[in-house]
């Protein structure tokens, strides 16, 4: 008995672990880097809008509520109208050419012939809408392999985006502590 109830578990185990891991290999890796952040300037920022520049269409709901989803948790609130701040996600693709050995660990570096291999990359930067003072900046870039009739994966895509702007935010102050 206890020799068929190891085995049971065992195979629970491997199934268990089998889902999860492959379900943690299908998430899109995205590379993420704060390229400015922790000067002052953050006091009285409350509300932010959001502008794009040269942004796929598709992509614009997902960046913004990814976005907000995560600027919330630091005190900020998005709003459509006049705002305190303006977070501007600027659209960058670069092809790349199977020759090309972009080697970092974060990239996917294996393409398959057949395909367009690029790498995008969102700038993003937090500015004061007043000033224009840049108050926080980042960026985020994945390599793509597509195909045709490739497509897609809205929700491990939006996992990864929020991934990256909870990584790019991490250390930004959170706004509800400097109300006085």
């Amino acid at each position: 008995m206890f020799a068929a109830t190891h085995k049971s578990m065992l195979f629970l185990i491997l199934i268990v672990g089998g889902i999860f891991l492959t379900a943690c290999s299908s998430l899109p890796t995205i590379a993420t880097d704060v390229t400015y952040c922790c000067q002052t300037g953050y006091e009285g920022i409350r509300t932010y809008r959001v502008e794009f520049v040269d942004m796929p269409e598709f992509l614009k709901p997902m960046l913004r509520d990814e976005a907000s989803i995560v600027l919330a948790t630091k005190g900020l609130d998005y709003t459509e109208g006049d705002a305190h701040a303006i977070l501007l996600m600027t659209f960058v693709n670069r092809t790349l050419s199977s020759d090309d050995s972009a080697r970092d660990e974060a990239w996917e570096t294996t393409a398959p012939a057949g395909g367009v291999r690029f790498i995008a990359e969102v700038q993003v930067e937090l500015k004061n809408s007043v000033t224009g003072e840049k108050l926080w900046a980042g960026t985020m870039g994945r390599v793509h392999n597509v195909y045709e009739g490739s497509y897609m994966h809205d929700a491990p895509a939006q996992s990864a985006m929020r991934n990256s702007f909870l990584e790019m935010f991490a250390d930004y102050p959170d706004s509800r502590m400097d109300v006085q």
